[in-house]
C-alpha cells in the first residue's frame, strides 16, 4: 500500500458516516409488536397446557412448561438481557470467555 493510499484510507475512516435519517422507518417497532403478540399467544398456549398437566398430576411436564414459559417470557419482555444470560451460560458450558 502506497503512502497516499494509506492517507486516503485513514481520512475515510476518520470522517464519520452521515447519520441515519430519524424519519425513515426501520421496522423495529413492528418487529417488537409482532414478537410481543406471538409470544403472548405462545405463553397462553403454555398456560392452558400446564393447567391440563396440573390436573392430570404430570409434574415433569408441568415444570417443563413453566421453564419454557419463563424462557419465552424473558425473550419477549427482556430480549437483550435474556440473550446475554444465555450467552453467559453457553460460555460456561463451552469453556469460552
Amino acid at each position: 500500500m502506497m503512502l497516499h493510499e494509506l492517507v486516503v484510507t485513514a481520512a475515510q475512516v476518520a470522517v464519520p458516516a452521515a447519520p441515519a435519517d430519524p424519519n425513515v422507518p426501520t421496522g423495529a417497532d413492528f418487529k417488537d409488536w409482532v414478537l410481543v403478540i406471538a409470544g403472548n399467544i405462545f405463553i397462553a398456549i403454555l398456560v392452558l397446557r400446564s393447567i391440563g398437566h396440573y390436573f392430570k398430576r404430570e409434574w415433569g411436564e408441568l415444570f417443563g412448561h413453566i421453564a419454557a414459559g419463563v424462557l419465552v417470557g424473558g425473550l419477549i419482555y427482556a430480549n437483550n438481557e435474556t440473550i446475554n444470560v444465555l450467552k453467559g451460560f453457553w460460555g460456561l458450558l463451552a469453556g469460552g470467555s
